[in-house]
């Protein structure tokens, strides 16, 4: 009975001040939202960094130059076309390879023009990578031994030209002064965080170094090691070749590197545990903020309406159940402000996904959480500075009968 009491008189109350309910809620409403949004960011963006890596393959090496560490730096060697065909003639391991060479362009069509990454590669880099053909088709080995001027370009590549990619299949356009012909468009991959295969163009290996770069360098050289091979073997014969074929004697330091993505995994795990404790961090901050906002106006309420206490103690209500109608005050704003934060965090998280083309995911339990650690922050923030309050109303109230009484004896 009492409890319901409490309830009713703490909505009325709600009612009756309504502005500051309002500021009560805000602090609470930004509080979570910046929690949900936060949460729903880290997470989309652990996820695009996990599907980039994945798609990279545990069972994909990557080799590049390099100029070797510490006192025994050398003269970097570049990586040739050569260096991939010796990796490819090897007969110690069955493995793809896909050599690249990389550099940005001007592409032309119709009177668009932009400037676009592009990749020459071999016919087997679009399976290495795990990319999709969506309309058309890739390049074959014949194309890039023909050294045939034909592209493959990425599902976002139209819209920059104020078209659409897969219109451009069949059509000509101008890459870096020479004429190419579209036969295929990607599927959306979307972007890996360091790169957006969307927004590129991809060419014949031996095209891109004789007609669109005009050098044999290449930038990287793209190894998938089959089933029957760990990567840790793989980089050995990797090193075996690369060495004898960029004359390397022994005791000398390689003018090369081996990245294995697999050592990324233990990197991405540490990097996921600071990124979460961070997020933590900003969440508990931000509602603690909220909290003690709840708190100052509740100490103001409660100041504010001491003759409120007064009238309702006169007519016998205790002090437990006046801190109780306090507690209840609080504890709806807080909910309903989370409740509030959740929708407003969840919109704008909602609208970064859809600029970022990330996947729009909020775990149940985290806005479970938000939730009930609002209602927690309102308990906590409400029962201490209303007791607080009540305890120095009750002791100016007790003062009351013992002055009067002076009073009267005068």
């Amino acid at each position: 009975m009492v409890f319901q009491e409490s309830i009713s008189t703490a909505i009325d109350s709600i009612r009756a001040n309504l502005l500051r309910s309002l500021l009560t809620t805000i602090a609470i409403v930004i509080g979570t939202a910046s929690v949900i949004a936060m949460v729903g960011i880290g997470s989309s963006a652990q996820r695009a960094i996990d599907d980039s890596i994945t798609n990279l393959s545990a069972r994909t090496l990557s080799v590049y130059p390099s100029r070797g560490r510490g006192s025994q730096k050398i003269s970097a060697a570049p990586l040739s076309i050569s260096d991939a065909d010796a990796l490819i003639k090897d007969e110690e391991i069955k493995w793809r390879v896909s050599p690249e060479i990389r550099g940005s362009k001007s592409l032309k069509y119709k009177n668009e023009s932009i400037s676009i990454s592009v990749i020459g590669a071999r016919e087997s880099y679009l399976s290495i990578q795990g990319y999709e053909i969506d309309q058309g088709a890739f390049f074959t080995k014949r194309d890039d031994l023909a050294r045939k001027r034909v592209a493959v370009i990425g599902s976002s590549v139209g819209t920059e030209l104020k078209t659409s990619s897969k219109a451009l299949v069949g059509h000509e356009i101008d890459l870096g002064g020479v004429t190419f012909k579209i036969i295929g468009v990607t599927k959306s991959e979307g972007s890996t965080g360091w790169s957006n295969p969307d927004e590129q163009i991809y060419i014949p290996l031996l095209t891109a170094s004789d007609r669109v770069f005009g050098r044999d360098r290449v930038d990287s050289i793209r190894v998938e090691v089959p089933n029957t091979y760990t990567p840790e073997e793989a980089m050995i014969s990797i090193e075996r070749v690369l060495r004898r074929e960029h004359d390397i004697g022994p005791g000398e330091e390689n003018n090369f590197r081996i990245n294995d993505w697999s050592q990324f995994t233990d990197l991405q795990k540490q990097a996921t545990a600071i990124f979460s404790a961070l997020l933590i961090g900003i969440a508990g901050i931000s509602l603690m903020v909220g909290g003690i906002g709840v708190m100052n106006i509740m100490l103001v309420s409660v100041t504010e309406r001491t003759r409120e206490i007064g009238l309702r103690k006169a007519l016998g209500a205790t002090q437990q159940a006046i801190l109780l109608q306090f507690i209840i005050e609080a504890v709806t704003l807080c909910i309903i402000g989370g409740i509030i934060g959740v929708i407003f965090g969840s919109s704008l998280y909602f609208l970064v996904t859809v600029f970022q083309d990330w996947v729009f995911t909020i775990p149940f339990s985290a806005i479970l959480g938000s939730v009930m650690f609002s209602a927690c922050v309102g308990l906590f923030f409400g029962i201490w500075p209303d007791a607080l309050d009540l305890i120095s109303i009750e002791e100016m109230a007790s003062t009351v009968p013992e002055a009067s009484t002076v009073s009267s004896s005068c």
